[in-house]
């Protein structure tokens, strides 16, 4: 991983590029994607650790970038308009494309007797169009078909996207800019906690929910805004904040022994605490202090490249395959169901790859060129 050298050497990057990419930072998307790989393809269930975290670390990672991106640009012309351009021609191509060939799936192939399967996505098409699914996800029962499931998490980027540019202009003056975004970020935890012990919802109304998963984006601004102004965090309490919170969650889980993202304890201060802890990681990897050695490695990076794409395929990809695969195996050879489970996993994995390797080398890159 290509680290940068300190925080004042990410600020000096940040006010020459506009870009905002930091090779230092794919080895994180990489563990990103792994982790929502390994929560979804070995199953909740088995998992050992809540993979569906690794959602939390894209958010961390996106407040991150799409702050550095509007402060190293916010003195050249238009640079609001140039903002959106380059963030639509970053997340539009592909998820267009995919989501309007399921829909196109769902006409052509689907028989009618089985279209019940999919009826939160045939009464809420609009809602996949705007980008406001994750509220679909909130108000209306989740789908039986879960293929555009992780999608709620690109309406919830796509959302701040438009509200952060003029978050970041509450306040002009650096320190009272920091402050506002720590008192949000505790506002945040409190409202849910608030929420949670005032309102029984269920879980998935939290999880969902624009304003309640904002810490993780705040999280990942904050790191920025602090090495702009180039404070000094000492690495040594950076690491010993790692471990508390680290404790902590494994202290959430072992009590709640729920590691849902629905539990209580992640509904209330489980998602801040998981923020705070992604944040320190990320700290870490922009001012050039070592991180774990596994981060370093390309294939790791690979993954963090071509994440975007895989991210949004690799669902949509297991439930065709693995229900051709549980077919087969009923038909073939019954009693070894756990084989086909497996080769079912193996071939949407490879697959994946496949498809969002060639996404991102013949299709994104097109589109990653026009951005200035």
């Amino acid at each position: 991983m290509d680290h940068l050298s300190d925080p004042q050497s990410a600020i000096h990057a940040s006010r020459n590029t506009a870009s905002g990419h930091v090779p230092a930072l794919d080895g994180l998307r990489g563990m990103a994607i792994l982790m929502v790989l390994l929560w979804h393809y070995v199953g909740s269930s088995q998992s050992i650790f809540p993979g569906w975290a690794g959602v939390d670390l894209f958010f961390v990672l996106s407040g991150f970038l799409i702050t550095w991106r509007l402060r190293a640009t916010r003195h050249r012309p238009n640079y609001l308009t140039t903002f959106y351009r380059n963030r639509a021609l970053r997340v539009l191509p592909v998820y267009y494309t995919v989501v309007s060939c399921f829909f196109l799936a769902l006409h052509l192939l689907v028989k009618p007797q089985h279209l019940s399967t999919f009826d939160t996505y045939v009464l809420h098409i609009p809602s996949f169009l705007i980008f406001t699914q994750n509220w679909t996800f909130v108000r209306f029962p989740l789908p039986k078909d879960l293929s555009l499931g992780p999608l709620w998490s690109i309406a919830v980027e796509v959302q701040l996207y438009i509200v952060w540019p003029f978050l970041l202009r509450l306040t002009r003056n650096m320190k009272y800019r920091i402050r506002t975004f720590l008192v949000l970020f505790v506002l945040v935890l409190l409202a849910r906690c608030l929420v949670y012990l005032g309102f029984p919802r269920t879980g998935d109304s939290f999880y969902y929910n624009t304003f309640f998963r904002m810490d993780s984006f705040l999280a990942g601004s904050l790191v920025y805004l602090w090495h702009e102004s180039l404070l000094k965090i000492d690495v040594n309490k950076v690491r010993a904040s790692m471990a508390i919170l680290l404790t902590l969650l494994i202290a959430g889980g072992l009590f709640t022994r729920n590691l849902s993202p629905y539990s209580p304890f992640f509904t209330t201060v489980g998602y801040s605490i998981t923020a705070a802890f992604f944040a320190c990681i990320l700290h870490l990897a922009v001012s050039g202090r070592r991180v774990p050695a596994f981060l370093d490695g390309k294939l790791l990076r690979y993954f963090g490249k071509i994440s975007y794409c895989l991210y949004i395929i690799h669902f949509p990809i297991l439930q065709v395959v693995a229900s051709r695969f549980r077919r087969l195996g009923s038909d073939w050879w019954p009693d070894h169901n756990d084989f086909f489970r497996w080769t079912a996993i193996a071939f949407s994995l490879l697959l994946s790859l496949l498809l969002s390797t060639l996404s991102y080398r013949y299709f994104e890159s097109y589109f990653l060129r026009l951005k200035k």
